[in-house]
């Protein structure tokens, strides 16, 4: 029985499609577009969300971080332990951030998030994902950075801001997931962080 490419693609969370054409042109004017109709305007939540560990993995994660650290030490690797130090402090410091708001737009011309605007030809497809415990909306993107958008919205807004957006782009009612996507919820779903 042979596999079809397809599968093997889709598993990698490649696809074998041809880039649209819907795509932003060589040369595109946002001065073209005419007048702009603002559909939905909403303020985001913006926090990094990042769970508290409990007392008994915590307990473990340290212990053997420090036997790691010795061992590092021991092997003289100061430059990998400077990496290590950095990416603790970074996530230190982004659960120290405090919460803020940034103004979104969504009108006949795109999406437009804090200063930033995306113009509809620049969006792939949109869906709704629960991601700790309240609901997102996720907006695909044709560049690879940012490549995804997220947006916190009230629960009262959620069919105005459907209805605006699949006008203008593809809703998805299953989020799509690359192969990291799914290499990380199997991997989350072995441990009990």
């Amino acid at each position: 029985m042979q596999i079809p490419y397809s599968k093997i693609l889709d598993f990698f969370g490649i696809s074998n499609e041809k880039p649209s054409d819907t795509k932003r042109p060589d040369g595109f004017d946002p001065q073209t577009l005419g007048p702009k109709e603002v559909y939905v305007v909403w303020d985001s939540v913006v926090k990094a969300e990042i769970k508290e560990m409990n007392k008994r993995f915590s307990r473990t994660f340290i212990i053997i971080a420090v036997v790691i650290a010795l061992l590092l030490v021991v092997m003289q690797e100061f430059g990998l332990i400077f990496v290590v130090a950095s990416l603790i402090f970074f996530v230190l410091s982004l659960n120290r951030l405090p919460e803020h708001t940034i103004h979104v737009e969504v009108s006949s011309h795109g999406i437009k998030y804090g200063d930033t605007m995306y113009y509809w030809h620049e969006l792939k497809q949109f869906f709704f994902k629960e991601v700790a415990g309240a609901e997102v909306m996720m907006v695909d993107t044709y560049t690879y950075l940012p490549g995804r958008l997220f947006f916190s919205f009230n629960e009262s807004d959620k069919f105005k801001i459907k209805e605006s957006l699949d006008k203008h782009i593809n809703f998805v009612s299953v989020a799509p997931m690359s192969f990291l996507d799914k290499f990380f919820e199997n991997v989350k779903s072995k441990f009990n962080i």
